[in-house]
């Protein structure tokens, strides 16, 4: 019988365990963009594909009207901020004179109403009087009449004097109680115009009081405010690129409607959508048995849909809650990564491999040279032609070699399978084939691995093949 055994060195080597993911490459940087105001599109300058510089226009909107509006925001506010210069300022010369002088002519105007009203009441009370001495005569006349037996013919005559007489009676009252009315308005109108004259004096004379002051102040802000409020508009109306990139939508058209905020008034989308090439993300899903393998910062492979070479990436978030689905709970993962070529297309499928554990320049060997069981591992070394069984501590593995942690030295020879064979002896002869199937001769090997339970390598017979 001879046997021999397959064997390998014990090596400095990486060992890389990983988890992974799959999901759509989006850009970092994509600026969504919208009016901020409604109104009517003029003009859409770029076209999907066009490559843009930050701050080059893409659309405009009508400026006609948000223009005008602006105009008169800012006279709202340059008239409020004059009334708070001129109230800070105080009286002047001019402007003292000039109260005075209304003092004055509210003066005139009272006395000259006062006037009016006494002529008026004098007028009106001589009116009535004359009406009345004309009804008190009619009414004698009448009674005259009525005195006499018979009654005088002219009774009936005298009767409708007397009633015309009462009724322009009535009337004069009327006129010359509407006259008088007139008359004392008017005075109380140039009374109340004097006060507040003489009002507008004391105040310049004294100064403007700090309550004036403060309401200056907030119409001010006020006006600010429209002011800011119409520019923004005004603003909003132009469309510019933020970032530098390529346009990947256009939702708008000259002489369409827009309301600010969106593309149209029954859509939601973005009016103008451009992308910055060369940095992009992509966002995949772990178990929540592996979550806690994953940590920011780690490496990530990522490997675009029907491109054979990965790109290189880093994690940059971790979903802090999971999604539940049908009971299965799983973490977002996000990793972002550079496209120097930048031919990636935003949207791309691609499957992502995350480097969730690496250990470099350790003592490794074959998986298959470990046999572990319940009470540890151990590693067959060839000392002098001979296996001898050797307890070692094992760290990080990947599926072809495992860390070595404790137990070897560099460059020792580890078995990884045993071979034996039986050698026929025959008069007419025989061969023993290197094949692994009858007719040949041969054997079949067995390698031993780092499973629980694998404590020795196997053995496998050769079976000799006679010939002849």
């Amino acid at each position: 019988t001879t046997t021999t055994y397959r064997t390998a060195q014990v090596t400095y080597g990486t060992i890389t365990q990983s988890l992974g993911m799959a999901g759509n490459l989006q850009p970092v940087s994509q600026a969504d963009l919208t009016f901020a105001s409604a109104g009517t599109v003029q003009s859409v300058s770029v076209q999907v594909g066009q490559t843009v510089a930050a701050g080059d226009t893409l659309a405009a909107l009508d400026p006609t009207l948000l223009s005008a509006q602006l105009l008169q925001a800012q006279a709202g506010l340059a008239t409020a901020q004059a009334k708070l210069t001129q109230d800070r300022a105080g009286a002047t010369a001019q402007t003292l004179t000039s109260a005075q002088n209304s003092v004055s002519a509210a003066q005139v105007n009272v006395n000259n109403a006062q006037t009016s009203l006494t002529d008026t009441k004098a007028i009106n009370a001589q009116a009535v009087a004359v009406a009345q001495a004309a009804a008190t005569s009619a009414q004698t006349v009448v009674d005259a009449d009525q005195a006499t037996t018979p009654p005088s013919p002219s009774l009936a005559a005298d009767q409708a004097a007397l009633t015309a007489a009462n009724n322009a009676l009535a009337a004069a009252k009327v006129k010359a109680q509407q006259s008088n009315d007139q008359a004392s308005a008017s005075l109380a109108t140039a009374q109340q115009q004097l006060a507040s004259a003489k009002s507008s004096l004391a105040a310049l004379q004294t100064g403007t009081p700090a309550s004036t002051l403060q309401m200056d102040q907030a119409q001010i802000q006020i006006a600010q405010v429209s002011v800011n409020t119409m520019q923004h508009s005004l603003d909003g109306a132009t469309i510019k690129s933020p970032i530098a990139g390529v346009v990947s939508q256009v939702n708008i058209a000259a002489g369409q409607s827009v309301s600010g905020g969106s593309a149209g008034a029954a859509s939601s989308s973005y009016a103008i959508v451009v992308y910055s090439p060369g940095s992009y993300y992509v966002t995949g899903t772990v178990s929540d048995a592996q979550v806690n393998l994953v940590a920011i910062g780690q490496t990530v492979a990522v490997t675009p849909a029907g491109s054979s070479q990965a790109l290189q990436g880093k994690v940059t978030a971790i979903s802090p809650a999971a999604t539940i689905s049908s009971g299965v709970a799983t973490f977002g993962v996000t990793a972002e990564l550079t496209d120097t070529s930048k031919s990636i297309k935003p949207g791309i499928s691609a499957t992502a491999t995350i480097v969730t554990n690496q250990v470099v320049h350790v003592l490794t060997v074959p998986v298959s040279a470990v046999h572990t069981t319940a009470t540890g591992s151990t590693v067959e070394v060839l000392v002098n032609g001979q296996p001898k069984s050797v307890v070692v501590t094992t760290g990080a593995s990947d599926p072809t070699r495992i860390q070595i942690v404790s137990g070897l030295q560099l460059n020792e020879t580890v078995v990884i399978a045993v071979i034996s064979s039986s050698v026929p002896s025959s008069t007419t002869g025989s061969a023993l084939g290197t094949g692994g199937t009858r007719g040949g001769g041969g054997a079949d090997e067995h390698r031993h691995g780092a499973g629980a339970g694998a404590a020795h390598p196997s053995r496998v017979d050769l079976e000799a093949l006679r010939v002849g």
